[in-house]
C-alpha cells in the first residue's frame, strides 16, 4: 500500500531536526502567556547581579510594554533601572536549589496584576512565563467586597448563616451567628451537638425533634430561646431548608439565624398591655371598640348593655350600630361617618339618639381618635360611646327651668312696662305742669333766694321723667322702627362718646371690631342698649381699669360683647341681674339692665353672662336673617 512505502522511505530523524526549530517558534509565538529567555551573570563570589534577555514572544511585549528589538542582548538593568532587587533574588534562588517559583506583582504603569513562574531549564538560564490575572484579581476583589457588603448586611440586620453537611458532619457557621450566640469564631467549634447546649431547656426538645426527624419537602420556621455563652437570654428566628442528591438522599441542612430579641420582647409587652386593657375594658361602663381598616377588632361587653344588640352582630357588620341611630340623627351621623369630607372613616365626636329593640331611646357621645404609625399612617381607630341619657335629662331640665325663669323674667318686664304705659303719660303731664311752674317762679325777682331750691326740684323732676322713660323702654308692644343695621358701624359711631366718658372717670375702651353681618335692628334702642353696658361695665371697674368692646360672628349669631376688669358679680346678684328695680349702686335706679334685656327680647336676642374674680362679660347673641 502507498503509506507502507511512504512509511519505509521516512527518515524520523531528519525530519524532526529539520523541523523542530520552526515547530518551537510557532508554538513559542502562539503561546497564551508571555515567556522570556534569560541569561544570568554572576560576581566573583557566584552572586546573581544581572541577566540578558536572549528571546522574548509577543505576548511578553503585550504584558510589559517592552518590544522585543529594544530588550534581546540587553541587561535588566540597562533598560529598566529601578527593577526590583526582588526579581535577581528570586533568579539565585532558583539558580541555587533548582525550584521553580511563583508569584503575583502589581504593574502600577499598567495596571494590571500577574502571575509570574521563574524555572531553570539549564545553569546560568532561566525561563519566565507571565500570565495576566488581572480578570482574577477584580473578580476576587468584587467577591471580597460583597462578602463583606453581605456580612455588613447580616450584621445591621443581626441575621447568621449556617450550614450542616449531613455526610461529613461539617458545620459552618457565620461570622454574625458566632456573635448572636455570643462567641468569636475562634472560641467556639460549631458542631450540632454544642449549639443544642445553647437552646433554652423549655425549647429544647422542639428543636432536637427538628433536626432529628427533618421532613425535607418543607421549609420550617421557628422561633425559640437560647442561652448565649454570656448567660444572657436571646429570641431567635430560624429558617430551615434541606438538600438532597440525585437519589433522594439528605445531604445538607442550612438556614438562618435572625435575632429577634427586641421584636418578640416587644410583642410580648404588646400583648400583656392588650390582656390589660381587655380586661380594663370588659369592666367598663363606657362601650370601648377598636377598628382596623374596614373591620372591628374589638367591641367590649357594654355594647350589648347600652344598644341592647350583641357584640356578635356587630364583628358580622361593623356598621350595623348605625342601624339603631334615630332617625332625627340618623342622616347627620351616616353622613359624619362616611361623608367625602372625612379623610378616615370611622373617626366620630357626636352625640345623637340611638332607639334600642326595646323601643327607649338612650343618648350617646361616640368619639374615636387614630392610632399612627412612626410615618403617620393610620393603624387603628380607637373610639369610646357613653351613655349620656341621664346628663341629657338634667341638661334639658336645666334648659326648661331656665327658658320658665327667663319667661318669668321677660313677664315681670311686660308687667312693668305695661304699668308704665298705663300710668306714664297720666304722670308726665302733671310734672311736666310742675316743672313749668317752678321754672316761672324760679324768674321771679321775690324768689331768688330759693332758686338753688328750684333747681333741685327741676333737677329731681328730670330725674323722675328719666325713669318714666326707661320705664316706657321695657313696654313688650313698644313700636321699633327696623332697618338693615351693622351693629359694627353702631359701636364705631358711638365711639368718640363712649371713649370721652371713659377718659373723665380714668377707665380706657378698647375696641376688637369684626365684620358682621347686617340684620335688622333699631338702631336707637340698640345705641341705648350699648351705652347701658359700657355704663354698667365701668361703674364695675376701679380707676386705670380697661374695658374691650367685641363684635364677631359665632357660627350663625351675630354677638356684642362687653368685657370688663372688675371684681366679677357675686352668684346671689348674678340670679336677680335685670330684674326691674335691683341694684347694687347707691344711686342706681335697677332699670339700665332691665332696658337692656328688654331690648334684647325686641330684638329676638338674648343676653348670656360670664364672669369671675377677674371681670365680667356681656354677650348679646343675635340670630342671622
Amino acid at each position: 500500500m502507498k503509506i507502507d512505502e511512504e512509511y519505509n522511505s521516512w527518515n524520523l530523524e531528519q525530519d524532526v531536526h529539520s523541523n523542530s526549530e520552526e515547530r518551537f517558534r510557532l508554538l513559542f509565538e502562539n503561546m497564551m502567556d508571555g515567556f522570556a529567555y534569560h541569561k544570568m551573570f554572576y560576581d566573583c563570589d557566584g552572586n546573581p547581579i544581572d541577566y540578558v534577555f536572549l528571546e522574548v514572544n509577543s505576548e511578553f511585549e503585550k504584558h510589559t510594554g517592552l518590544k522585543r528589538e529594544n530588550v534581546i542582548g540587553k541587561r535588566v538593568l540597562e533598560i529598566l533601572p529601578n527593577a526590583s532587587e526582588y526579581w535577581i533574588e528570586t533568579y539565585g534562588r532558583v539558580a541555587q536549589t533548582g525550584i521553580a517559583e511563583t508569584f503575583e506583582n502589581y504593574s502600577a504603569s499598567l495596571c494590571k496584576w500577574y502571575v509570574i513562574n521563574v524555572y531553570s531549564p539549564q545553569a546560568g538560564y532561566f525561563a519566565v512565563i507571565i500570565r495576566d490575572i488581572t480578570k482574577r484579581k477584580n473578580d476576587e476583589e468584587e467577591l471580597r467586597k460583597t462578602r463583606m457588603r453581605l456580612e455588613e448586611a447580616q450584621e445591621f440586620a443581626n441575621l447568621g448563616f449556617w450550614e450542616l453537611d449531613r455526610i461529613t458532619g461539617e458545620n459552618l457557621w457565620s461570622d454574625e451567628l458566632f456573635r448572636i450566640c455570643g462567641f468569636k469564631p475562634q472560641e467556639f467549634v460549631p458542631v450540632i451537638q454544642d449549639f443544642i447546649k445553647l437552646v433554652h431547656p423549655d425549647d429544647k426538645e422542639l428543636i432536637i425533634k427538628i433536626m432529628r426527624n427533618p421532613i425535607i419537602d418543607t421549609s420550617p420556621e421557628i422561633d425559640f430561646r437560647i442561652i448565649r455563652s454570656d448567660a444572657e437570654n436571646r429570641w431567635v428566628h430560624v429558617k430551615i431548608k434541606y438538600r438532597q442528591d440525585l437519589s433522594g438522599k439528605l445531604v445538607r441542612t442550612y438556614g438562618i439565624v435572625q435575632d429577634i430579641t427586641e421584636r418578640k420582647l416587644s410583642e410580648i409587652d404588646l400583648k400583656e398591655s392588650e390582656e390589660k386593657f381587655k380586661e380594663l375594658a370588659e369592666n367598663l361602663g363606657e362601650v370601648i371598640w377598636v377598628r382596623q381598616n374596614e373591620q372591628l377588632v374589638y367591641i367590649n361587653p357594654a355594647y350589648e348593655k347600652v344598644w341592647g344588640r350583641t357584640c356578635q352582630s356587630l364583628y358580622d357588620d361593623p356598621d350595623s350600630f348605625l342601624d339603631a341611630i334615630h332617625p332625627g340623627d340618623k342622616e347627620r351621623i351616616v353622613h359624619e361617618y362616611t361623608g367625602e369630607k372625612r379623610t378616615v372613616k370611622g373617626l366620630l365626636n357626636e352625640q345623637y339618639k340611638i332607639i334600642r329593640p326595646d323601643g327607649t331611646i338612650r343618648w350617646i357621645w361616640d368619639r374615636s381618635m387614630p392610632i399612627l404609625d412612626k410615618d403617620g399612617k393610620m393603624i387603628r381607630c380607637i373610639g369610646i360611646a357613653d351613655d349620656i341619657t341621664i346628663i341629657k335629662e338634667y341638661e334639658e331640665e336645666s334648659l326648661k327651668n331656665k327658658m320658665e325663669k327667663e319667661m318669668a323674667h321677660l313677664d315681670r318686664l311686660n308687667l312693668v312696662g305695661q304699668m308704665a304705659a298705663g300710668i306714664g303719660h297720666e304722670v308726665r303731664n302733671p310734672m311736666t305742669t310742675v316743672r313749668g311752674f317752678l321754672q316761672l317762679l324760679s324768674r321771679k325777682e321775690e324768689c331768688t333766694k330759693y332758686r338753688d331750691f328750684f333747681a333741685l326740684m327741676i333737677e329731681e323732676l328730670d330725674r323722675a321723667n328719666s325713669i318714666i322713660t326707661n320705664f316706657l323702654s321695657l313696654a313688650k308692644d313698644r313700636v321699633v322702627e327696623l332697618e338693615m343695621q351693622s351693629i359694627k358701624e353702631i359701636v364705631e359711631n358711638l365711639f368718640p362718646l363712649i371713649q370721652a366718658d371713659g377718659l373723665v372717670s380714668d377707665k380706657y375702651i378698647n375696641l376688637e371690631l369684626e365684620d358682621v353681618e347686617k340684620i335688622p335692628l333699631d338702631k336707637k334702642e340698640i345705641r341705648q342698649l350699648v351705652l347701658n353696658l359700657v355704663q354698667n361695665g365701668t361703674q364695675a371697674m376701679s380707676p386705670g381699669g380697661t374695658m374691650k368692646i367685641r363684635t364677631f360672628m359665632d357660627k350663625e349669631e351675630i354677638v356684642l360683647s362687653v368685657v370688663d376688669d372688675g371684681e366679677g358679680i357675686p352668684q346671689e346678684v348674678l340670679e336677680k341681674l335685670g330684674t326691674p328695680f335691683f341694684t347694687t349702686k347707691e344711686n342706681g335706679t335697677g332699670l339700665g339692665l332691665a332696658v337692656c334685656y328688654s331690648i334684647a327680647a325686641r330684638h329676638n336676642a338674648k343676653i348670656e353672662i360670664e364672669t369671675c374674680s377677674k371681670g365680667t362679660t356681656f354677650f348679646v347673641r343675635f340670630r342671622r336673617g
